[in-house]
C-alpha cells in the first residue's frame, strides 16, 4: 500500500510542478508594469489557492483513487484466480482426455491382438477341417477304388473261368467220345453208391 501512496505523492509532485510552470508565464502577463504590492498580493494568494486546491484534491481524490486502484486491483485478481482456476480445470480436462486416449489406444490394441489371434484360430480350424475333409474322401476314394478293385478282379476271374470252362469244353467235346463218356460216368456213379450209408 505504502508503494502505491508513493506513486500519488509523486503524481501530485508532477501536477503541481506542471501547474507552477505554465502558471509563472500566465501572471507575467498579468502582471502590474508598475510593480505594486498587488502583484505580491496575486502571487501569495495564486499559491495559498494552488495549495487549497491540492489539499482538497489529496482529501477527497485521494480515497476514491484508492478504491477505485483497490477495485481494479481485486477485479484483477479475481480475474487472474478465475483464469488460473479455467487452467487448472483445462489440464486436468486434458489430462483425462489424454488418459482416455491412451485407454482406448489400450483397448483397440487389445481388441487388434484379439482379432487376430482368432483370426488365426478360425484359420486353424477351417484348414483342419479342410484336412479332415480330405483325408476323408482321399479314404472314401481309396474304399471306393479298392471296392471297384475288388469288383473288376472278381469279374476277371469269373471271365477267366467262364472262358477256360468254355475253351475246356469245346477242347473237351472234340475230345469226347461215347466210350470214355460212359466210363466217366460208370465211375461217378460209384463214387456217388460208395458215399452212400
Amino acid at each position: 500500500m505504502t508503494g502505491r501512496y508513493d506513486k500519488l505523492a509523486r503524481w501530485v509532485l508532477v501536477l503541481a510542478t506542471v501547474a507552477i510552470t505554465f502558471w509563472n508565464p500566465l501572471q507575467a502577463l498579468a502582471a502590474d508594469p508598475a510593480g505594486s504590492w498587488r502583484q505580491t498580493y496575486d502571487t501569495v494568494m495564486m499559491w495559498v489557492n494552488f495549495t487549497i486546491l491540492m489539499a482538497l484534491l489529496v482529501k477527497f481524490i485521494r480515497q476514491p483513487l484508492r478504491n477505485f486502484l483497490n477495485k481494479q486491483r481485486d477485479a484483477i485478481k479475481e480475474t487472474m484466480d478465475r483464469l488460473e482456476a479455467e487452467k487448472r480445470r483445462l489440464e486436468e480436462d486434458i489430462q483425462s482426455l489424454r488418459g482416455t486416449l491412451e485407454g482406448r489406444k489400450e483397448k483397440a490394441a487389445d481388441l487388434h491382438q484379439r482379432i487376430v489371434a482368432q483370426g488365426q484360430d478360425e484359420r486353424r480350424d477351417i484348414i483342419e477341417s479342410a484336412r479332415q475333409e480330405a483325408e476323408r474322401r482321399i479314404a472314401k476314394a481309396h474304399q471306393l477304388i479298392e471296392a471297384r478293385h475288388l469288383e473288376a478282379c472278381q469279374t476277371l476271374r469269373n471271365e477267366m473261368v467262364d472262358t477256360a470252362i468254355h475253351m475246356a469244353t469245346q477242347e473237351f467235346s472234340k475230345h469226347m467220345t461215347p466210350a470214355i463218356e460212359q466210363t466217366l460216368t460208370d465211375r461217378f456213379l460209384k463214387t456217388v453208391a460208395g458215399r452212400q450209408p
